[in-house]
């Protein structure tokens, strides 16, 4: 089932924005023309992922330094306090759909 989620412009103006559907967050993010949805919630401890570094095309959690690809949900790099790795799973992605200037995601 499609949701309405956004206008395109708004991800034009700010390239990210957090949604919630059916009670799960989500992350919108504009890369290169294309809109990728990724769950917004790290794995690690749930923090907000809307709320951290993005950086091409990876997203780093703020709290833990956990690093996920916007693309695939993949876990770039595992969620770490000093040395010591934490045990991080990749993320849930959802297929975006622009149409007249709206998005629409699949859940």
């Amino acid at each position: 089932m499609l949701h309405f989620v956004a206008d395109y412009s708004e991800l034009q103006r700010d390239f990210r924005k957090r949604v919630v559907i059916e009670d799960t967050p989500i992350m919108l993010t504009l890369l290169a023309d294309k809109v990728y949805a990724i769950q917004d919630k790290c794995s690690h401890l749930g923090a907000s992922l809307s709320k951290g570094i993005h950086q091409e095309q990876q997203v780093q959690c703020r709290l833990h330094g956990a690093i996920f690809d916007i693309q695939s949900g993949d876990v770039v790099e595992k969620a770490h306090i000093g040395f010591i790795k934490m045990p991080t799973k990749k993320l849930k992605t959802f297929k975006t759909e622009v149409k007249e200037g709206k998005i629409f995601l699949e859940i």
